[in-house]
């Protein structure tokens, strides 16, 4: 069994949504925050893997078939961020939902580590996430 990993990506959390026609047709990410914010889980991830002397070689760390599963994933935004009107909770855009695939997919299914951190071969294999969360940094209990 792999070893237990805590994975803290600092910058700014972007969401994975809709594709929009850039210039000469090019599909591009709706979020230009996001190749910023899939390097940061990725370098995150890599850390996490080193401080547990996993090397490259040992990864996808959940080979295809294998149940991925998360204690909690928290997505820390700003109120420049994420604010709804008449609120101080963070609950407008981006959606969680977003902020998660954009995670998970950085997490996973690619096999160059340019393009994922490769704890597992395909997100699909996801199964569990017991907590998700979109908090303020006020918020944060540790």
């Amino acid at each position: 069994m792999p070893p237990r990993l805590t994975i803290r990506a600092n910058g700014r959390p972007a969401p994975q949504g809709s594709k929009e026609l850039g210039t000469g047709g090019a599909l591009l990410e709706s979020s230009i925050y996001l190749p910023a914010w899939r390097q940061a889980v990725r370098i995150a991830a890599f850390r996490a893997y080193a401080e547990h002397a996993i090397l490259p070689p040992a990864l996808p760390l959940y080979p295809r078939g294998r149940v991925v599963r998360f204690e909690r994933i928290v997505f820390v935004v700003t109120d420049e961020q994420c604010r709804a009107a008449g609120t101080d909770e963070p609950i407008g855009e981006p959606d969680v939902d977003k902020l998660l695939r954009g995670t998970l997919d950085a997490l996973g299914g690619a096999k160059d580590p340019k393009r994922s951190a490769r704890l597992y071969a395909d997100d699909s294999q996801v199964k569990t996430i017991g907590l998700l969360d979109k908090t303020r940094p006020m918020d944060i209990d540790g």
